[in-house]
């Protein structure tokens, strides 16, 4: 399986793409990874055909033949305005048709929800230009199940795409296990515990196989408790 990631500093940190690719090869898993990633981008990055990440994406496609690219619904897109969301769809299509092109379908990377009680609103100004225009108070919770369903109607306006729901795995481990650090230090990044979860999901979502068991644990002393919150969300 060939898996090519687009996304920003939710991807990067911890080097999510290769987690996951140990964790396949772990899982018994024949799997060729590279990505595509940026601080702050978005979809509409990857989808401008003049801008240098949309020129990145473009060339990564046509290096092979892909079977899944993943794509990151971004946390421009916020509940205080519908812009973002609008222009992030529509790059989400043309990310689609160029995959489709690659021979490969589109996964989302739905991701958790700021844990600092604050989100920042932006606007489709002139995609990909997105400027922040305001900061609100917003809980982690509320901003998790905004971000699923933004998840949902951006998979609804691709045909009903698959969703690796890593937001939904974090919220259900914080619930039953707040012993478990899954944030950074500034309370919006994966720790590594967060990337390994993050990671445990998409593999569950692709290969639609439990994760645990599987002996790569990226150093994580918790790593059943994430393979297992991975597992009930994704295949329960």
């Amino acid at each position: 399986m060939n898996v090519l990631f687009l996304g920003n500093s939710l991807m990067f940190y911890n080097d999510l793409p290769q987690v996951f690719s140990d964790l396949a090869k772990a899982g018994g898993h024949d799997v060729f990874v590279s990505s595509v990633t940026k601080g702050s981008a978005t979809i509409s990055h990857f989808a401008a055909e003049g801008d240098p990440l949309g020129i990145r994406t473009r060339e990564a496609l046509k290096e092979r033949k892909w079977d899944i690219v993943i794509i990151e619904p971004s946390r421009r897109i916020t509940p205080f305005e519908d812009s973002v969301l609008q222009a992030e769809t529509e790059a989400a299509k043309t990310v689609q048709a160029l995959a489709a092109e690659a021979g490969a379908e589109i996964l989302l990377y739905a991701v958790w929800g700021n844990n600092d009680g604050k989100v920042k609103e932006c606007v489709a100004e002139a995609p990909p230009h997105m400027p922040i225009v305001s900061v609100h108070p917003y809980t982690r919770e509320d901003h998790a199940q905004f971000l699923h369903r933004v998840s949902h109607r951006i998979s609804d306006a691709l045909g009903g795409v698959r969703i690796a729901e890593a937001g939904l795995a974090f919220e259900r481990l914080i619930a039953t296990d707040d012993s478990i650090n899954l944030y950074h230090t500034d309370l919006r990044h994966p720790s590594p515990a967060g990337t390994y979860l993050a990671a445990c999901t998409i593999y569950a979502t692709l290969f639609e196989e439990k994760t645990v068991g599987i002996p790569y644990t990226f150093d994580q002393p918790c790593y059943a408790i994430l393979q297992k919150a991975a597992d009930e969300v994704t295949l329960e």
